[in-house]
């Protein structure tokens, strides 16, 4: 019997390449090691295509388009997430304009770097999550010198 975090991943395997499989197996390896996270695979209309999507507590913390050698992230943020996200010195600048200038960031991931990046907004938009939920703020560590 599959986990219950694994849906039919065919439907995206047929539309990428191998490499691109790989990275969104890399991808999604990286998210389930989040505690609590759970993916899923809609079908979207407008595009006419499978879409897995990725949710902390109920709520979407981004979501994938993946073709041929391409995989187009897009994470939302709302009004009151985006500041915090914009503040941000751990989440890569390119990702943090695109966030103040609308309620989204989109990422194009082809290796792992990419991932690292959309894994430093995802972390922060999944700490923001968890702390409305327990309504505590989680201090980051401190790095000893």
């Amino acid at each position: 019997m599959p986990h219950k975090d694994s849906p039919d991943l065919s439907v995206i395997a047929d539309r990428v390449g191998a490499q691109t499989w790989s990275v969104f197996q890399t991808l999604r390896t990286r998210m389930r090691q989040l505690k609590g996270v759970t993916m899923k695979v809609q079908y979207e209309e407008h595009s006419r295509e499978p879409v897995p999507a990725f949710f902390y507590e109920g709520r979407q913390l981004f979501h994938l388009h993946a073709r041929g050698s391409e995989i187009n992230a897009t994470i939302h943020a709302d009004y009151k997430s985006r500041s915090k996200l914009v503040d941000n010195p751990a989440i890569d600048w390119r990702l943090r304009e695109q966030v103040r200038k609308r309620t989204w960031a989109g990422l194009t991931i082809q290796n792992s770097k990419d991932i690292a990046q959309l894994m430093d907004l995802v972390k922060a938009k999944y700490q923001l999550i968890n702390e409305e939920i327990t309504g505590k703020h989680v201090e980051d560590r401190p790095v000893a010198f």
